[in-house]
């Protein structure tokens, strides 16, 4: 069955980095982690649709458009957090029309094509973003390269306290997250200042705003 979306929507292609080398028990993690993350990405928009390709492929069809970013920040940390083998190259893009069948893969449209073009032209970066709307692809190419960045250099502890604040619906008090990480307040405080925690979320809202107000 095929479906014709006429409005924005999002698709979010990545892959696993040096997936031969991780060993069986190691595969088995994070898949189930993505596997997480994607419920976790289907709980907050019941439409949105998610595929697992050659087990080191992942691709998500998203129609909350202005929460891509989010998703994609949560797809990375979520990923990282397993521990310092574990990371992902992540291509995504927002743009109109699009056939939508049930199988992710089976589907079409440019949100699809400038996605995964994306994806298998990555060389030196592990995250970049494209739209049709090329002024807001313009405002935030930097952004998304400081992003980049910023995820590249955390640390898989950093990772883990950042997570629970990216998979929550509302503001996560640090006293909060410190108890149920088994840690003080002041370590929480500490790490998540350290990983940048206020600037990435500050272009999250950003990001936000701007696809909210343009796409």
């Amino acid at each position: 069955m095929v479906t014709e979306s006429k409005a924005p929507i999002a698709v979010i292609s990545g892959d696993l980095v040096d997936s031969t080398a991780l060993n069986r028990d190691e595969y088995e993690r994070v898949l189930a982690q993505i596997k997480t993350i994607q419920a976790h990405i289907s709980q907050a928009h019941r439409a949105n649709q998610h595929s697992i390709i050659r087990g080191d492929e992942f691709q998500s069809v998203i129609h909350d458009v202005a929460n891509v970013l989010h998703y994609v920040v949560m797809y990375r940390v979520a990923i990282k957090a397993l521990g310092k083998p574990f990371d992902c190259r992540i291509s995504f893009a927002i743009a109109e029309q699009a056939d939508l069948r049930e199988v992710v893969s089976e589907s079409m449209g440019q949100a699809f094509v400038l996605s995964g073009r994306g994806l298998k032209a990555m060389k030196h970066q592990q995250l970049v973003f494209f739209c049709a709307n090329t002024d807001l692809e313009d405002r935030f190419a930097l952004l998304i390269r400081y992003l980049d960045r910023q995820l590249s250099d955390v640390t898989s502890r950093q990772c883990e306290m950042m997570l629970p604040l990216l998979q929550r619906d509302r503001p996560l008090p640090y006293g909060e997250l410190a108890a149920a990480l088994g840690v003080a307040d002041a370590t929480v405080s500490k790490s998540l200042k350290a990983a940048g925690w206020g600037l990435i979320e500050a272009l999250l809202a950003e990001f936000q705003q701007a696809v909210e107000a343009h796409v």
